[in-house]
Order: structure tokens, then sequence, then C-alpha cells
């Protein structure tokens, strides 16, 4: 699947079994592998630090100065590490489906509603990855029953895209995601740092080149220049990340957005390609948009009904409903006024007046067509 360059005799067996793990992991579904070395990451903790200190992570308190080193000298923390295996899974995108909503329609990006091919819920990809790598690690103790190994999927302390990149998966792209030869940058990224010493597959050659879509594609400007992100103009950060209100100048660049975004993802050129088959590969999505009067009113065991195991459930219900006020306010129609007020009735304070907030958005935009939502 990929070239590492002249091996030299010593190697070659560990090459063979490499390819083999590849071969493994294809078969179950991820999308691309590679293999890295466990050298320092600095270039990566830069960009970390630069963010942390610059306040483009403000809001995300659990990324710090300590993290930023950690995540980026894995050989640090695991002295026996001989090679990383870095992974990428796919998963369709939602895509501009029709408005199944006569109200409006809230969009939820693709990955949160993920479940595998087969399965009858959507399932949080953290616990999905994680199972699939541990089955690749029993496949690597079959033959290796002393290998040690230690899995990274997302919230652990590693740089999951510079080792994605320096394994050749993919290259990052303007909008920082990493952009894979068969699933675009639709994809979830797991690392598997491993006691064998596996050699490592040759990086991506590939960029972005003059492409920009991403940049003049986000609504809010969040891409400042190419890989550089502030999250607080990103409309993921303010619909999962961050708690309580969110400020009013800020709410009409939401859009119809109630968790996460795929914009920057949506009008990559790369993404559009049809002959990309690892975009369905991964699992499927129930939809990726939803009644926002529906959730409106959604209580505890609703919500745990529609969101159980999956990242939404994490950002919670109250934080859902807000979202979904906000979505009301800036897609909303008329008719759906009286769900916002009956709403209204049993709200709390600053939930009554996001909802007032709301109501007057609609009836502004109603007054004047030409106020159409930014996306």
């Amino acid at each position: 699947m990929h070239s590492a360059g002249f091996i030299g005799k010593r190697h070659a067996p560990w090459q063979e079994e490499r390819d083999r793990v590849f071969d493994a992991a294809l078969a179950a579904g991820w999308c691309a592998a590679g293999t890295a070395t466990v050298d320092p990451f600095p270039d990566a903790e830069q960009h970390l630090l630069d963010a942390i200190r610059q306040g483009r992570l403000t809001g995300m308190d659990w990324m710090h100065e300590r993290r930023a080193h950690a995540a980026a000298h894995l050989d640090e923390r695991f002295p026996w590490a001989k090679s990383i295996i870095a992974l990428a899974w796919p998963y369709p995108p939602g895509g501009m489906t029709a408005n199944p909503a006569p109200g409006g329609a809230g969009r939820i990006a693709s990955y949160a509603l993920l479940r595998e091919s087969g399965a009858t819920r959507a399932e949080d990809y953290h616990s999905l990855l994680e199972r699939k790598c541990r089955e690749l690690v029993q496949h690597l103790r079959t033959t290796h029953p002393d290998c040690r190994a230690k899995i990274f999927v997302d919230h652990g302390w590693a740089v999951d895209r510079a080792i994605a990149e320096r394994a050749g998966i993919g290259f990052i792209g303007k909008n920082a995601c990493l952009i894979t030869p068969h699933g675009g940058s639709f994809v979830l990224l797991a690392s598997i740092v491993t006691s064998l010493p596996f050699p490592p597959t040759a990086p991506s050659r590939k960029s972005c080149g003059s492409c920009t879509a991403c940049m003049s594609g986000c609504p809010t400007g969040a891409i400042l220049s190419p890989g550089v992100i502030d999250s607080r103009k990103c409309i993921s950060y303010w619909t999962i990340e961050h708690e309580g209100d969110i400020p009013e100048d800020i709410r009409p660049l939401l859009g119809d957005w109630i968790f996460g975004c795929d914009l920057c993802q949506d009008v990559c050129p790369i993404n559009g390609v049809k002959a990309l088959p690892g975009l369905h590969a991964g699992g499927e999505l129930p939809s990726s948009r939803m009644d926002l009067v529906q959730l409106l009113f959604l209580d505890d065991g609703g919500f745990l009904d529609l969101f159980a195991g999956t990242p939404v459930e994490r950002t919670g219900r109250i934080r859902l409903v807000r979202n979904v006020v906000i979505a009301l306010g800036n897609v909303g129609t008329l008719e759906v006024l009286p769900h916002l007020a009956t709403f209204m009735e049993s709200a709390d304070g600053a939930m009554e007046e996001l909802a007032a907030w709301a109501v007057m958005s609609i009836r502004r935009r109603q007054a004047n067509p030409a106020r159409l939502p930014l996306h």
C-alpha cells in the first residue's frame, strides 16, 4: 500500500510483517494504514503551543502546554516503543440532503451519528475505533505474544494528525483536517504505539496546492491561514465545547448547525471526487438532519433514546437544546412560533431570553425575505 523506500535485509522480515498488518487493517474496515517512527514531533508541538498562547484554544482548558509536550514526545513516555501504526477509519458525509422538516431542520456533523455497517444504533466513534484497534493488537500478538501496545483515539495524548502525516496515510489540509487518498478528509484517526520495529512508510508528497475552498467556504472565517484555526470563530467549538450562553453576535453565524460543522469538508474538491471508495465503507448514517421542533421538547429520556452512546450525549441535552433554539432563530419559519411560545412557558431565564431572540429573528427574516441564512 505504501512505499517505504529502500529496506535493508535486516528490516525485510519486519517489512513483510508490517504489510500483513496493513492487510489485516484494511480487511477490518480501515481505509488507510501506515507506520511512523516514534521520534518527537516538534512542529506539531509548536503548532499547539502557538494556539494555546495566542488564545486560539480559549474555552478548551483540557489542551495545555504540558499535554502538548507529552503528545509530541511519545518516545519519552513509552521508552519501549519502536514504531507507531497510523490508521484512518472512513465515514460517510451527511451531504446537503433535502430539508425533511417543514418548520426547520438542524444539521449534525456526520461523524457524530456514525454507526458500523449492520448496526442498529449509532456509536461513539471512540468506542468503535478503540475496539477495532484492540482487534489489530490481538492480531499482532498472535505472532508476537510479548508485543506491547498503547492505543490512542482522539482523546489520548498524541498528535494523531502529525503521526498520520508522517506515516504517509494522508496530508494535513488547509482546514487542518487530514486528507487521505481513499476517504478524503471524512476519516477518523487512531494510532497504536508498538514495541515492534516496523519500518516507516513514506510520507505523502501531496498537498492542497493553490486551493483555498475551505478557507473561503468557512462562514465565520475561522481558518485564519492554512492549517491555523481560531476556535473562537469555529462553529464546532460553539456548538460542542462552549458552555453557557452564546453571544448574540455569534448566533447568526451558526446557521442550522446544532452539533459540530462539516462545511470546510463539504466544499473540499477532494471530498467531492466520486471515486473515493472509502467514503461509504466505514459505516452508515441514519440522518445528519433532524427536526428542530421535535428536538426542542426533548426530555432526558428522549435525548438518550436518540443520542445515547454517541458524541452528542457528552454535550448534554441542555446544550443541544440551546443550539436548537439558535438554529430555529436562523432557519425556522413562522409556523414554529407557537412552539417557541410553548417552550418559553417553562424555560428558565437564559433559555427564555434565547427563545425570545429566536422569535424576533424569525419575524425579522420573514418580514425581509432577503435576509437569508448565511449557510
